[in-house]
């Protein structure tokens, strides 16, 4: 340790020792009060100084002593004796210190422990060391200090323990526990809430840049941040998402939180809610489910007392066919309705479910009591009993299944005719039903094994019949199959038919299906004897003019045998015909049901086709579901035409493939030689220009060729050649005609219509592409360029202040073949900051009419729920309409212009229009009314009620530059147009309600 003097003090002293005696005791003053200054520093700071020597340590002070439990007057300190005092973990760690410091600078600090030699107490000193050399650099002395820091190791071990503690908590914590500095930092979270934020560690999620707050809360946090460092405790719920997407609702505690430096800062402790969250949101769900539910299914309440008089509801009273005005009604009174033949069985079930049971369920017919009509109910009810079981009153609900009832006799009827047409292909029927252990097998079956009609269908006797070779192999794909570890199997294999013995090969297919109305499994599997396909020689030339899934002609063996005909016609003088066919909808039963059963129609189509033409008569399967028929030796079209025909009715029978009735009609395109032309390339050219034909007509139909055809198709490539080149150069565009309400002339909203620029620059009507929307991929793409315009649109409108109410644009079936296309229009009205309620869709009956009807209900409910408006286009022209407004969220019906358009000088189109309007307003549904070209059509709509309405009387669709001045223009003029005497208006609207 240094002297507390310094050096220019002391050279003076040592200059003038002997020069003057008055120096030298003012020199030995100033050392006494430099001693004492350092004495009373020692202790004030517990400092205690030692000198040491290569002898020891030959000078300390009496803290030195004290501070290491030696006895006063110890005069010499060994370093030995020094290194004992030295707690034994520490010594190596001392002597490397003092070796560093004798080897560096000579100054030496750290930190160890020593063992009081009087207590054996561990102590914790802090020791500064100065080390002096002579001039060969040997050590001489040493001189330092020594200060007791045991309290200060203990309060920094209490601290430690104190943190490891806390952490230890904080870390068992279920909940998230975060903690911000008072700018927003993150500096602490727990590892639950860092898998709760799907984060490795603190560090990944700072850096990451992840904002773990949902957008629309983060304003709600920076004020809750403020709040808190403010000294406020806040409770508030939010919602998160992790790193990997995954989002939670959190519930938060956020308190004050003070640092060690004294500094302020958040603790959030969180909660995952969102188990809760989604049950309150599944129980509210629930609870509007129930009351949808027994709205749309027409449940018919009642409550009945012990007595037997029931109260009743409108709908029950409805649904029985009741006096109007009825609210009360007996047991007996009741039976009146029930059926006789279903009235005894009634009785006596509720009888005994007075007198045992706590719930009763029944089916039964009644006759209605109005109409006469017989109906199907299903009755459900539930008893109340006192405590001593007496009944009190039991509440419960009819239905009417009528509906489901003859759909189950369909479905039996329809079972019946797959059955037949199996027979009178040749197939063999193996019906197993799982569930109740049964089998029926089908005259055909029977008669390919061999077995009496008489003989009861058992497995044993069947497996009898397998060749012994083929045994095991049969049994092991029928337990595959009956065990679910496959769906279908294909096989042959040889049988020794019971009979005679002979041996058979028989081919058989295999599936399993689901009853509609329950869990059991049925197993299928259709026999049919190959014995003759077997054979080698067969077998080859047979695969090689066959298709090898419905084992019809190939397109090899039908032109073979086209040539054939019109080879024989030619030298006859006869005719021969071809029909070119194709399933219509059989690419979406591929895609919704899959392959397996795709296959499987192709197949059930080709033996159909089979089993109604001719037997001269040649059917192929060219490809894909593309079918051909040669029809040779006809005497004209008409035979033709009537062959085509029956096979149209024929095909309307649907298609019942492992209990689900596939709905798969066909087209047609027929030509003849020589009509239609001389070669057998050119009759087929003919035929497939009438299929092409048959399908532009709305399918379903048959089509005999006609010249006029192949430019027909030549337009039709035409148009959608044109609409594709117009998507491609930008070309389509959206023009907009105001919607009017006939109360007061105010513009509503607009309808978007389609437009195209032709490459001169003329605007023309869609009429010239028509045909393009029979192809999906354009149509949609049309779609898709229409709807990104009228968004365009509106948010430069918006941008410019202009109210424009609302835009409708159209979509057909195409759009919603794509099963994000809500999806899609939501996230685009999103991206562009447009409000929904700023956008309708309409659609036409035949979107709901279309394949896919599911995903057009779900595109339209998500469409509706999140504000945009549903239109019914063109209302009253197709059928089903009433239904569709019960399925479909139908907010706005607009009646054809077909119907305004003459309805002042056809009764029956007013009464159409009438009945329309009053529908609307029953419903709550708002009315347009298209197509208004002359006054007097508009002022007859309005005395009617019609809300709104829309053609060339009012405005034009107009471009969209042209819609600013239109808003400010039109509602003046329209509003003069519609100006009705109010004494006028009231006697019309009497007259009309009359």
């Amino acid at each position: 340790m240094s002297p507390p003097f310094d050096k220019a003090e002391t050279e003076h002293g040592i200059d003038s020792r002997g020069d003057s005696r008055a120096n030298a005791l003012a020199t030995d003053n100033a050392l006494r009060r430099s001693e004492e200054r350092l004495r009373l520093v020692q202790e004030a700071t517990g400092f205690a100084e030692f000198e040491a020597s290569v002898e020891g340590i030959s000078h300390f002070s009496e803290r030195f002593l004290d501070q290491v439990g030696l006895p006063a007057g110890t005069t010499l300190l060994s370093h030995d004796e020094w290194l004992k005092l030295v707690h034994p973990d520490d010594r190596d760690g001392f002597l490397q210190h003092v070796q560093r410091s004798t080897e560096r600078s000579g100054c030496c600090q750290f930190e160890f422990r020593i063992v009081r030699a009087d207590t054996g107490e561990v102590r914790w000193i802090s020791s500064n060391t100065k080390v002096t050399f002579n001039e060969a650099g040997d050590v001489l002395s040493s001189i330092g200090a020594h200060l007791d820091i045991t309290d200060r190791k203990r309060a920094e071990e209490s601290l430690r323990e104190s943190e490891a503690r806390l952490r230890a908590i904080l870390d068992a914590v279920p909940d998230c526990v975060k903690l911000f500095d008072d700018e927003s930092r993150l500096t602490y979270i727990n590892p639950r809430g860092l898998e709760l934020l799907e984060a490795p560690d603190l560090e990944t999620l700072n850096g990451s840049g992840h904002v773990p707050v949902m957008p629309e809360y983060l304003a709600d946090c920076v004020d809750v941040h403020r709040r808190v460092l403010a000294g406020e405790t806040v409770v508030w719920n939010y919602e998160i998402v992790g790193m990997n997407g995954d989002r939670h609702h959190v519930e938060a505690h956020s308190v004050p939180f003070a640092l060690q430096g004294g500094g302020k800062a958040h603790m959030c402790i969180s909660r995952d809610v969102s188990e809760r969250k989604t049950a309150e949101d599944a129980l509210r769900r629930s609870e509007q489910r129930l009351r949808l539910v027994q709205e749309a299914t027409g449940l018919a309440d009642f409550e009945a007392e012990a007595d037997g008089l029931a109260y009743v509801s409108g709908k029950l009273v409805e649904q029985l066919g009741l006096p109007a005005g009825t609210e009360t009604i007996t047991f007996e009174e009741l039976l009146e309705y029930v059926h006789p033949e279903d009235r005894e069985r009634f009785r006596q079930e509720v009888e005994s479910c007075l007198e045992t049971r706590e719930t009763f369920q029944s089916e039964f017919r009644i006759v209605h009591g109005i109409t006469g009509e017989v109906r199907w109910i299903y009755s459900r009810t539930k008893m109340e009993r006192d405590e001593n079981g007496n009944a009190l009153r039991s509440i419960g609900a009819h239905l009417d299944i009528t509906d489901r009832k003859r759909a189950e006799q369909a479905l039996r009827e329809s079972e019946e005719r797959f059955r037949l047409a199996a027979e009178a292909a040749g197939l063999g029927v193996w019906d197993y039903d799982a569930e109740l252990d049964q089998r029926d097998w089908s005259s055909r079956l029977r008669q390919i094994f061999g077995i009496p009609l008489d003989a009861p269908a058992s497995l044993e006797l069947a497996v009898q019949c397998i060749h012994p070779d083929d045994r095991a192999d049969f049994m092991r794909q029928l337990n595959e199959i009956r065990a679910g570890n496959i769906e279908r199997f294909e096989a042959s294999f040889k049988i020794n038919r019971a009979d005679d013995g002979r041996e058979r090969w028989v081919a058989f297919n295999g599936w399993r299906g689901h009853e509609s109305d329950r869990v059991s499994q049925r197993i299928i599997i259709t026999g049919r004897d190959v014995t003759e396909e077997k054979t080698a020689e067969e077998r080859v030339r047979w695969s090689a003019s066959h298709d090898p899934l419905t084992r019809l002609a190939n397109r090899a063996l039908f032109q073979e045998k086209l040539d054939q005909a019109i080879s024989r016609a030619r030298q006859s003088g006869g005719a021969v015909g071809v029909l070119m066919l194709d399933l219509d909808h059989f690419k979406q039963i591929n895609d919704s049901l899959g392959h397996d059963v795709g296959d499987t129609l192709l197949k059930m189509f080709g033996e159909r086709l089979r089993s109604v033409v001719r037997q001269h008569d040649t059917v192929a399967r060219l490809g894909g579901d593309e079918f051909a028929i040669v029809v040779p030796r006809l005497h004209g079209k008409d035979d033709l035409l009537r062959l085509s025909r029956s096979i149209q009715e024929r095909m309307r029978a649907p298609f019942v493939h492992g209990g689900r009735v596939l709905d798969c009609r066909v087209s047609s395109g027929a030509s003849m030689f020589p009509d239609h032309a001389r070669s057998a390339k050119e009759i087929l050219k003919c035929a497939d220009t009438a299929l092409y034909a048959a399908k532009a007509a709305g399918r379903a139909t048959v089509t005999l060729y006609e010249p006029h055809m192949r430019e027909d198709l030549r337009r039709r490539v035409s148009m959608v050649q044109l609409a594709r080149n117009a998507i491609d150069d930008n070309r389509v565009i959206p023009y907009y005609q105001p919607k009017l309400d006939l109360q007061n002339g105010r513009i509503d909203g607009f309808e978007a219509l389609l437009r195209w620029r032709n490459t001169n620059g003329r605007i023309c009507h869609p009429a010239a592409l028509e045909a393009a929307f029979e192809d999906l991929e354009v149509a949609a793409a049309i779609s898709d360029r229409m709807i990104d315009r009228v968004i365009a649109d509106m948010r430069g409108w918006l941008d410019r202040g202009i109210v424009f109410g609302h835009v409708a644009v159209n979509a057909s079936a195409a759009e919603f073949r794509r099963d994000n296309f809500a999806e899609r229009v939501l996230d685009c009205l999103r991206r562009a900051q447009i409000p929904n309620r700023c956008f309708q869709l309409e659609v036409t009956e035949t979107v709901f009419l279309g394949r896919g009807a599911e995903s057009v209900h779900r595109a339209l409910a998500l469409l509706n729920s999140q504000g945009v408006k549903i239109a019914l286009d063109d209302f009253g022209t197709g059928y089903a309409s009433l239904r569709h407004l019960k399925q479909f969220p139908v907010d706005i019906i607009k009646i054809d212009q077909s119907f305004v358009r003459d309805m002042e000088i056809d009764p029956g189109d007013e009464a159409i229009v009438r009945a329309v309007i009053n529908l609307g307003k029953s419903l709550n549904i708002a009315v347009v009314a298209e197509g208004i070209e002359q006054m007097a059509q508009a002022e007859r709509l309005q005395r009617l009620g019609c809300d709104f309405g829309q053609g060339f009387l009012f405005s034009k669709a107009v471009g969209a530059s042209r819609v600013p001045p239109l808003l400010g223009q039109l509602p003046h003029r329209a509003a003069k147009q519609l100006q009705v005497d109010d004494r006028a208006r009231l006697r019309l609207v009497a007259t009309s309600s009359s």
